[in-house]
Parts: C-alpha cells; sequence; structure tokens
C-alpha cells in the first residue's frame, strides 16, 4: 500500500523526469561532481541515465526548504559502480518556467537510509 509520503516522493520524480525529458538536466558544476563521474566511470550522459532511473525506493529525505533559494530539495541516494551515491535534486522556477536541477551526485560521506526500501 502506498502512502501519502511515498505518493508525494512518486509525484516529485514524475514531474523532474518529465522536466529533464522536455527541457534538459542542470548539473551544478563542482569540482565534487566531476570528481566523482570521474570515479565511478560515469559521463554526464550516464549520470542523467541514473536520475532519471531513480524510484520511490531510492528517497532518503526531504523536501527541505533550499537554505540559499527558494524551492525545495530532495534527496536520494542509488548504488552506482558499488558505490553509494548521494544525489540531490530540486525544481526550480524562473518565472513561469520550470527547471530539473542536479544540486548534488557524489559518493555518498555516510550511508544513506532509505525508508521505503
Amino acid at each position: 500500500m502506498v502512502d501519502l509520503s511515498q505518493l508525494k516522493i512518486a509525484l516529485f520524480l514524475k514531474e523532474f523526469k518529465q522536466l529533464v525529458q522536455e527541457g534538459g538536466l542542470y548539473v551544478v558544476n563542482r569540482l565534487e561532481h566531476q570528481k566523482s563521474l570521474v570515479d565511478l566511470g560515469l559521463t554526464k550522459e550516464a549520470c542523467k541515465v541514473e536520475i532519471l532511473g531513480l524510484s520511490v525506493t531510492d528517497y532518503c529525505k526531504g523536501p527541505q526548504p533550499d537554505k540559499d533559494r527558494p524551492g525545495y530539495m530532495w534527496v536520494f541516494g542509488k548504488e552506482i559502480a558499488s558505490s553509494e551515491v548521494y544525489i540531490k535534486l530540486k525544481i526550480t522556477q524562473v518565472g513561469s518556467d520550470k527547471f530539473a536541477k542536479c544540486i548534488s551526485f557524489h559518493a555518498a560521506e555516510h550511508p544513506l537510509g532509505y525508508p521505503y526500501k
């Protein structure tokens, strides 16, 4: 049985993935992300494929208010190349336009919790 929280997560993922398909994925350009992609043997396109493959069972926490900008962030985790990867996503709105944004994509610094696994 799916509870209300799982439904909210599923709706977020559906909207996020639709935005990626329609307008692409903006990945915040941080050295940590670039190093993680190299360490995991992933291209930017493979990173996008991994994000598009996220499901409710990969959910860790959120939505949490973004302290720096308006909106909310969601945290997911996924096993990629034998490493647990921390993935922080956000739907950003500029005027009436929405964008899919990946704020973090790197090896987890500590074990992540998965309430729906």
